[in-house]
């Protein structure tokens, strides 16, 4: 049975953590150590186990962006849905990502996250947030909408 029973004549806006065109990217497997799980197109960092495991991103401990899953999609396909403990997480570590961008950006926007929750947004970094240095936003996007961010690699770390 079809999970899709309607369609539409519109194509649907990009959600968070879906892979933006068919640049070259790195996306390696990890488990999801948090237990409230892990949304689509956050920040993360490497967990207990540093080459199984991720959760949310803190300070100074950024790995890529969570991509977000068709299979964890559900019936219901409201882009709420979330990685569980113990499931396979998705991370880019370099290529471009789709993300919510809380404040709006414009190209050349640095990136930043929030400490504990990993969303991702643009400007400098202040109590509470990292920032994300090698990535920019290469959109232009008004706040509360989905964006577009380039990750550089390896090259990709928590700043200060």
């Amino acid at each position: 049975m079809s999970a899709q029973t309607s369609y539409s004549l519109g194509i649907r806006a990009a959600l968070a953590g879906m892979i933006y065109a068919l640049h070259p990217d790195t996306i390696n497997s990890y488990a999801c150590e948090t237990e409230a799980g892990i949304p689509f197109g956050v920040a993360v960092a490497r967990g207990t186990d540093p080459e199984k495991q991720v959760v949310l991103a803190g300070s100074a401990d950024f790995l890529g962006i969570s991509i977000r899953s068709l299979e964890r999609e559900g019936v219901a396909n409201t882009g709420a849905i979330k990685y569980s403990q113990n499931e396979t997480v998705g991370v880019m570590e370099e290529g471009y990502i789709y993300a919510v961008c809380p404040s709006g950006c414009s190209p050349e926007d640095p990136v930043k996250y929030t400490d504990g929750t990993g969303v991702l947004d643009s400007g400098a970094a202040g109590v509470g947030e990292t920032s994300v240095d090698g990535a920019v936003w290469v959109s232009t996007t008004v706040a509360g909408e989905v964006g577009i961010i380039n990750l550089y690699g390896r090259g990709s770390t928590a700043g200060a």
